[in-house]
Order: structure tokens, then sequence, then C-alpha cells
């Protein structure tokens, strides 16, 4: 007979433990292309008159490019992500800029 401690001891087990997630590998094709793009949305963030915030840092996965650091405004935070939108193979932009205090 199994006790009700026991029950929720195997039934709380896995959250114990954690979930085991294989890493998401890439071909070594796919991280020259997310390189690629990482450096094209930045050389779009360099050559743009308006965008001036080199505390903005770009990586790309697979067509997703992630936009961190800070800026000044969200008028500035909305102009980097709509830069980043704008390049061709950019399939979405996850914009975890934060304002600068």
């Amino acid at each position: 007979m199994v006790t009700a401690t026991g029950v929720a001891i195997l039934l709380l087990s896995p959250a114990l433990t954690g979930c085991k997630r294989d890493p998401v590998e890439r071909t070594s094709a796919e991280h020259q292309d997310d390189d690629k793009l990482t450096e094209q949305v930045k050389a779009t963030f360099n050559n743009s008159p308006s965008f001036k915030f080199p505390d903005v840092q770009v990586a790309s996965f697979k067509g997703t490019v992630q936009l961190s650091g800070f800026v000044l405004s969200d008028d500035q935070k909305q102009a980097a992500e709509n830069l980043a939108k704008g390049v061709p193979g950019v399939v979405t932009v996850e914009n975890k800029i934060s304002r600068k205090p």
C-alpha cells in the first residue's frame, strides 16, 4: 500500500530534479548564417543616422535576433527593434533592451 507521502514524493520528484533538455545544436552553416545576420544588424545600426546607442548588443539564433543592453528612452528601444526587423533574413526580434534609470 502506497501512502499519501509516497505518492507526493513520486509526483514531485521530476520537479525536484528539474527537466533535462537536450541542447539545441546548430550546423556550422547555421552558425555562420547567424554570425552574418548579427553583423548585418550591427551594420544597419552603425549606418543609421538616428541610431547612436553604443550600449545595445545583438545576438542571432536561427533567424531570431535578440537585442539587449540599455537606451535612454522607449523611442530608442522601438527604433532599434524596427531597424533590426528591416534586415533581410531576420525572422523575429526579441527586444530585451532596458531603459537606463
